[in-house]
């Protein structure tokens, strides 16, 4: 079996068969290569394993390797896509959620990303004189993991929003792609919600508009791929290269297809400068949660108000 996040890669299997129950389409916006996957109904569900819902994909070889006109660029792509996403929400309350394990490098880019978006509830609540009109209502929340907490992420965030009220939740997490191409160079964002912990095999309880009674877009880029699925990927392509006997090729897919059942199978394999990775791509997506939470600021305006 092959393990992912990411709903574009679901499809792929499909070749360009049609889907039952699933709408994919492709277009470049701004240099960037977007993948809009539609889960229409259960059908569609079934056939990829996604719950109903839209799913974008935003793909850049260049993401996250220094160049800031770039990263910047995409920044404000993924902006477009929150506010397309999330639409009328955004005027209420946003509670930003960074999922993951801060202790755990390639587990915490949800945190990461919640030390750079720019928070304005306290001031909105304790010194409106001070508030700046064009400022959306924003607060954030790493509650962190149950194996150090205690508790369940799910019975944190359920607690806050009790107390907020947000009108939206944009929740950002690790993700796990089956491709290694695919790791630190895709964004996608999704409004069905999300099962934190997803990234490397923790799922718990959904997050999501049945759990919680609110809105909840997930953020994520994959930054783990399983061993099992790069193992699978090399062997399958050493196999096409050199072997000829069907007999002898016979086998080794079914040696493939044994090869997730096997001990050691559920390692992750992540870059090797992942902390570099983390904080840039915290960078370029805070900065879309700016642009898109604050709509009438500009990225350089909410920078001056954070320093």
């Amino acid at each position: 079996m092959i393990r992912t996040d990411l709903a574009m890669e679901a499809t792929e299997s499909y070749g360009a068969a049609q889907i039952p129950g699933v709408s994919v389409e492709n277009e470049v916006v701004r240099g960037i290569k977007k993948t809009k996957v539609t889960v229409l109904n259960a059908e569609g569900e079934k056939a990829i394993g996604k719950k109903i819902g839209t799913y974008v994909t935003l793909e850049y070889k260049e993401l996250a390797k220094g160049d800031m006109d770039a990263d910047e660029n995409c920044s404000k792509a993924l902006a477009d896509e929150i506010k397309s996403m999330a639409g009328d929400a955004l005027k209420g309350a946003v509670l930003v959620a960074g999922l993951g394990n801060r202790m755990v490098t390639p587990d915490s880019l949800g945190p990461e990303v919640c030390d750079l978006v720019f928070v304005t509830r306290h001031i909105r609540e304790y010194a409106p004189e001070n508030i700046d009109e064009r400022m959306g209502n924003v607060s954030v929340i790493s509650p962190g993991v149950l194996g150090v907490t205690g508790l369940e992420t799910g019975e944190i965030i359920e607690g806050v929003v009790q107390r907020i009220r947000p009108t939206l939740i944009i929740a950002v997490d690790s993700l796990a792609s089956r491709s290694i191409d695919r790791i630190r160079t895709t964004l996608q964002i999704g409004d069905s919600g999300i099962s934190p912990g997803s990234g490397i095999g923790n799922k718990r309880k959904a997050l999501d508009k049945e759990t919680l009674g609110v809105p909840v877009i997930a953020l994520g880029v994959p930054l783990v791929v399983y061993a099992s699925t790069v193992a699978h990927d090399l062997l399958e392509a050493a196999m096409a290269k050199t072997l000829q006997d069907s007999r002898v090729k016979s086998g080794m897919e079914d040696v493939l297809r044994g090869m997730s059942d096997v001990e050691g199978a559920d390692m992750i394999v992540t870059p090797k400068e992942i902390d570099k990775v983390v904080k840039d791509l915290a960078r370029i997506i805070s900065d879309a949660l700016n642009i898109a939470l604050h709509r009438d600021m500009t990225l350089e305006e909410t920078r001056r108000y954070m320093h």
